[in-house]
């Protein structure tokens, strides 16, 4: 059974569940009816002798009474015999040949030249002295052959219905295993080729397989994007640490061979302490993606002071930051939530050190923090450089930097932060957004709960 195909399984299962359903059903309506003749006979033919006897009651003659009773009625057949059991009025049915025997209120049933009759006596005693038997007769045979016929009907007619279900619902769950099919043969492409491009691409329907090929589609939509981001992920991260990788050397060799006076070591040390801390910044942060892909980070979800922590945070990045743009604050004061201290103190600095970092011709940065209804909101706004609309959706990636010129040693930027930024909205239940325009400046707009559901 288990090498056979679920839907040659499923189609026999049904059948067979058919066929005896069907078998019951036939066999319930075939004794139905042959119990329902049998005791409408047997009312049949007692009611009848019951009648001609209640008729002979009362009547004195014995001629006259006897020729105007009616002898056939439904299918009964009446015989009047004397005291001596000779037949005075009445029909014997036809094929009978054998000789009756009488017992008086006996209902029974005998059979003559191969079929069945029910038959019924009952002896008379009139008021004038004689004796009569009446007898009642009817065959029962005809009627239960004509049920045996429907019922052989029946059956055919159900084998016939049962087959034509059996095939259209193999055909039915041949369709309906057509996504199933497409499943599998995708499945075996990408297994073959490892192209996770291919799609099952079967189209939109109401059934649940329909469904299970399109979720499977988006699975492997997001299967494709994560191996993507992955390879990029390696190679970018492989090009970052190459390129101080490669100044360290240069450097080393530089003051190995080149370097004649201690200003020349001295200059090239500094060159390999700035690269190495660029390396150790990167690594560190690269830690520190992968324990968010895996959700290692332990987090600690306690009630912040948000104002007081933003405070410090901007008074901590203009000492940080020599541009000449002021740090513009508006802070609600007492704003606090449920949050963890060290992630939301790493929102705050990358979204005011990006805005230093891109704020370009620019002579202002504005940070807002305020609470409503329940959501705190912060936002940084600067009129620098901005960013063009086809790029928005871009900034989160990693490393991904709207201006490549800016990579260089004077602003560290590895292109790590943002995507950092929207991990640690959505770890407390927020969300980031931004609005800019190239040349005009950005806003960066964090949204979260006062009361986090992480806490």
């Amino acid at each position: 059974m288990k090498r056979l195909s679920i839907k040659l399984r499923v189609t026999i299962w049904y059948t067979v569940v058919m066929i005896i359903i069907s078998a019951a059903v036939l066999f319930a309506m075939d004794s139905f009816s042959r119990n329902m003749i049998e005791n409408n006979t047997e009312r049949k033919v007692t009611q009848a002798v019951e009648e001609i006897s209640r008729r002979f009651a009362g009547f004195g003659e014995r001629v006259r009474p006897i020729r105007d009773f009616e002898l056939y009625n439904q299918g009964v057949y009446m015989m009047i015999y004397d005291r001596d059991k000779n037949l005075i009025n009445g029909m014997v049915p036809f094929g009978i040949s054998d000789e009756f025997e009488f017992s008086n209120d006996s209902l029974r049933t005998t059979e003559y030249g191969g079929s069945r009759y029910y038959e019924y006596d009952r002896e008379i005693h009139v008021p004038n002295g004689e004796l009569f038997w009446i007898k009642g007769i009817v065959s029962i045979s005809d009627e239960l052959d004509a049920v045996g016929a429907a019922a052989r009907n029946n059956i055919i007619l159900s084998v016939i219905l049962i087959l034509i279900a059996a095939a259209g619902g193999y055909i039915i769950i041949s369709r309906a295993f057509i996504p199933v099919e497409a499943i599998r043969k995708t499945a075996e492409e990408i297994s073959e080729s490892g192209d996770l491009s291919r799609r099952i691409g079967i189209g939109n329907g109401k059934d649940e397989i329909y469904a299970l090929a399109n979720t499977f589609d988006e699975m492997l939509g997001k299967l494709e994007r994560s191996f993507n981001q992955e390879k990029q992920f390696t190679s970018d991260a492989s090009h970052e640490l190459r390129t101080p990788v490669s100044v360290i050397l240069s450097e080393c060799e530089y003051a190995e061979e080149c370097a004649e006076t201690i200003g020349d070591y001295k200059e090239s040390m500094d060159s390999v302490k700035r690269q190495a801390g660029r390396m150790s910044k990167l690594i560190s942060e690269l830690l520190t993606i992968s324990r968010m892909d895996k959700n290692t980070i332990q987090t600690n979800f306690e009630d912040v002071d948000l104002s007081e922590l933003l405070s410090f945070v901007c008074d901590e990045q203009e000492e940080i930051h020599d541009k000449p743009a002021p740090l513009l604050r508006n802070i609600q004061p007492n704003v606090t939530a449920d949050a963890d201290r060290l992630l939301i103190t790493r929102l705050f600095i990358n979204l005011i050190s990006n805005a230093y970092q891109y704020i370009g011709g620019g002579d202002k940065i504005s940070v807002t923090l305020a609470e409503e209804n329940g959501t705190v909101t912060f936002s940084v706004e600067d009129n620098g450089i901005g960013i063009a609309e086809e790029n928005l959706p871009k900034i989160w990636d990693r490393f991904y930097q709207v201006d490549s010129s800016r990579t260089t040693d004077a602003n560290n930027s590895m292109g790590l932060g943002l995507s950092m930024v929207k991990w640690i909205a959505e770890c407390h239940g927020g969300t980031i957004t931004v609005k800019s325009e190239l040349g005009k400046g950005s806003v960066f707009t964090f949204s979260m709960p006062k009361t986090s559901k992480q806490h």
